[in-house]
């Protein structure tokens, strides 16, 4: 840096990359208590992705203080390069500022979990039906500039990681093109670089996984539910994992009258079909919903004896007549074999067979009292007595009541958040969101909306496991080779992609159609990228990282390097193996390495 002109323009850079780095501490922290903090516990929001920005913009904050510290020790220690032409002063300075950025580049990449959440964030905050959210919004921006909002200040992490490698490459313009100083420059520029594009396309992966991310996260990790691995609901007879398949006649449940059906018994559960050519079940009865089964010795459909077997859940009772008298035993046997060890606790609806001896006042609760209902089907508004326990919620006529009007199961609440007085012309209303309504309750007052909200917040699920971008350890599409023993018969490795993702807490298989075979299959457009519509999965699974078993095979062909993964057992089912193939070793080691890490980091 022999040019003095260069070296005041050093001084001058220096100087704006320690200003910048105070003010944008200081606006972090203005971020995070003036709007992130508060809006996670509003009454008017219910979003687990508000929660987790306030989360990850804490740990930013961390890594952005220990940054700063780092920058003004440097300064600190090198303060001489102010007022000093020496080139070694120079020279040192430089290479102090790199190593900072060389030692804190790691630590950046938490910025990918800030940017993946930004954009769906960014759809909540700007919806301009919540009346109560934009009140609180302008009344936390009290000059009324924009520089002082939520927006400006939401986008500044984002900006600000993409400054990094612009300041380095001005700092490394300011250098000898062939000294030490300039080289080491450059490294921790393309290092900050590979940070920014490591950021890019984790918010890309999050904008094409996003969705089924989230919805693996709210799952049960102890029960392997059908719904939740096989979203796409196509199950025609022919393409399910079978256990036992075969024709058996079925008393109806409402007209009693006795009907030819196609049963499927596989390790979710019981199917039946009109016939085995049918392309949708007339209805799946979950394994974790049957509490019994045993041949019956009179059978009630030929008068005769023996030839049925009864199957016992939590809704009604099955008949089920077989067409040969030797089948009823293994069909007996092979129910059984699937009937959960331990049975779950007590669920809503058996609850609600006890309240009969329990008077709604009496009810053990987290909240209970009065609210004002609207009616679902006559939308008139009613006084009526709710009940929020550890089960779900309850409404009664009165405090009295000893039989529910209605419940809604704890597993049906998708969220609870306070509405504008302006949508019914009355104040204090509440929506309570469930897979199939939506409640509207009036309060007496806000404080006691609070009260009711964070009472019913309890109930919304906790995700046991994060999968987080920012906690991707490495992923890849696989090849998976034995994909129709678990998906169907009907799947073809060769139309499907499937893609593994190792994080630091769990393993995730996704399978899609691949796009040109969707689009061949049923006319769909767009891609599986941010600019288009999503593709459905076709299947998806989570393994926690306690469960995993991962085996390197030994027989190799070229470009295609088996590995498996092992589930263990898993809601008293057998293990489970997944049999992967890569294009190359390298691939395949990074998979294996990734998965062993993360087995070690837990025990």
């Amino acid at each position: 840096m022999a040019d003095n002109s260069n070296t005041r323009n050093f001084r001058k850079l220096l100087s704006e990359i320690i200003d910048t780095e105070k003010t944008y501490v200081k606006n972090l922290e203005v971020l995070s208590s003036r709007y992130l903090d508060p809006l996670s516990t509003v009454t008017f929001l219910t979003t687990l992705e508000i929660t987790q920005l306030s989360e990850s913009l804490r740990e930013i904050l961390k890594v952005q203080r220990s940054f700063l510290k780092r920058l003004e020790r440097v300064i600190e220690e090198h303060s001489k390069v102010f007022s000093s032409e020496r080139e070694d002063l120079v020279r040192n300075t430089v290479l102090a500022v790199g190593d900072v950025f060389l030692f804190s580049a790691d630590q950046f990449k938490i910025y990918s979990s800030f940017c993946a959440l930004y954009s769906r964030v960014q759809d909540i905050l700007n919806s301009g039906e919540n009346e109560p959210l934009r009140h609180f919004l302008e009344s936390k921006n009290e000059t009324k500039e924009h520089c002082n909002s939520l927006e400006s200040f939401i986008i500044q992490p984002i900006q600000r990681i993409l400054k990094y490698p612009l300041f380095l490459r001005q700092m490394a313009g300011l250098t000898l093109e062939n000294s030490e100083e300039h080289r080491h420059i450059c490294k921790a520029c393309d290092v900050m670089q590979c940070v920014a594009n490591h950021i890019n396309e984790m918010q890309k992966l999050s904008a094409e996984f996003g969705e089924s991310f989230r919805s693996l996260s709210a799952q049960d990790l102890e029960v392997r539910d059908l719904w939740t691995e096989r979203p796409d609901r196509q199950h025609s007879a022919d393409n399910i994992p079978v256990i036992k398949a075969g024709y058996c006649v079925k008393e109806g449940g409402k007209m009693k009258s006795w009907k030819r059906r196609y049963f499927v018994l596989n390790e979710y559960g019981l199917f039946y079909f009109t016939s085995e050519e049918a392309t949708e079940p007339l209805r799946f009865i979950p394994r974790n919903e049957m509490q019994h089964v045993k041949s019956s010795h009179v059978n009630k459909h030929t008068g005769g004896v023996y030839g049925m077997f009864e199957l016992y859940t939590e809704d009604r009772t099955y008949y089920i007549d077989c067409e040969f008298s030797a089948e009823v035993q293994d069909w007996v046997r092979r129910i059984r074999s699937l009937l959960p060890r331990t049975r779950r606790k007590t669920t809503f609806r058996n609850a609600r067979e006890s309240i009969f001896y329990t008077s709604a006042g009496s009810m053990d609760h987290y909240k209970s009292g009065y609210c004002i209902k609207q009616g679902g089907k006559w939308k008139n508004w009613l006084s009526r007595y709710f009940v929020v326990n550890q089960d779900g919620i309850m409404y009664f006529t009165s405090e009295q009541s000893i039989e529910a009007l209605g419940v809604i199961p704890k597993n049906s609440v998708n969220g609870v958040q306070e509405i504008s007085s302006s949508q019914f012309d009355r104040d204090n209303v509440f929506e309570i969101h469930t897979c199939c309504r939506t409640y509207y309750l009036q309060c007496e007052n806000h404080d006691d909306l609070c009260e009711w909200v964070s009472a019913i917040r309890r109930l919304l699920p906790h995700p046991k496991i994060q999968l987080n971008v920012g906690e991707l350890c490495t992923y890849s599409a696989v090849h998976w080779c034995n994909i129709r023993d678990i998906v169907g018969k009907k799947a073809h490795a060769c139309e499907i992609a499937t893609s593994v993702f190792v994080f630091r807490s769990a393993l995730v298989i996704i399978s899609r159609y691949k796009q040109n075979t969707k689009e061949d299959r049923d006319g769909a457009t767009g891609s599986t990228g941010s600019s288009g519509p999503q593709v459905a999965d076709l299947f998806r699974s989570i393994i926690p990282a306690d469960d995993i078993l991962v085996t390197e095979e030994t027989d190799d062909m070229q470009d295609r390097y088996t590995w498996s993964v092992t589930q263990s057992y898993l809601d008293d089912l057998p293990p489970r193996a997944y049999n992967f193939c890569t294009s190359s070793k390298e691939i395949r080691s990074r998979f294996v390495t990734a998965i062993q890490d993360i087995n070690q980091r837990r025990t």
